[in-house]
């Protein structure tokens, strides 16, 4: 006789336990998938073979391990469906369709005319997907300081202009300045000159 904690719950039966026990269901469960499965026509993998250690994911089609797998309580297994790899190219792709409505292609389609290279300061590998916020159009591929930079002028040209002369202007001031000093210490006696005059 098993004990009641290797039985599921079941509010209808007398005794508030399910008539097999959760070994027993889950084998009848599985029974009852493939049957349907092949009955519909679909394929029915026989993961017998998979080492303990390890799960199958069926986005990547290999045997990888638990560890790779991210954790979802609402699951017997207590894992995911699918390896943290394949979880996270998923999620992306969600991302992309939901977010810009464009496919994870598109984006590395757009990445490949850039020469993998940031749209404004040429940085390699950019991670942000800039658009227009008033269109929703795409523009290109940003590193992340381009593309906060855009963020932050409000994507106004007028200002990154401004922004842009004001830098200019400075930099220009600073030079000016920095000529006007070298030409004064050029034309003063240092300490060495005054005393090899005596």
């Amino acid at each position: 006789m098993k004990p009641d904690s290797d039985f599921g719950k079941n509010r209808t039966r007398d005794d508030g336990l399910s008539f097999y026990c959760l070994a027993c269901n889950r084998r009848r469960n599985r029974a009852w998938y493939r049957e349907h499965r092949r009955a519909r026509g679909h394929e029915v993998r026989d993961l017998s073979w998979v080492p303990d250690g390890y799960r199958w994911c069926p986005a990547c089609r290999t045997a990888v391990p638990v560890e790779e797998f991210t954790k979802n309580s609402a699951l017997p297994s207590g894992f995911g469906t699918r390896c943290k790899s394949c979880h996270n190219a998923e999620s992306k792709e969600a991302y992309w369709r939901r977010r810009y409505g464009i496919t994870r292609s598109a984006v590395d389609a757009i990445r490949a005319s850039q020469r993998d290279r940031c749209g404004i300061c040429g940085d390699a590998s950019p991670q942000h997907l800039d658009h227009d916020h008033d269109s929703g159009r795409i523009r290109a591929l940003l590193c992340q300081r381009c593309n906060h930079g855009l963020g932050l002028f409000r994507d106004e040209p007028a200002l990154l202009h401004t922004a842009a002369l004001y830098v200019t202007g400075h930099r220009q001031q600073h030079a000016l300045e920095s000529l006007l000093a070298a030409a004064c210490n050029e034309g003063q006696d240092g300490p060495a000159d005054v005393s090899s005059r005596r």
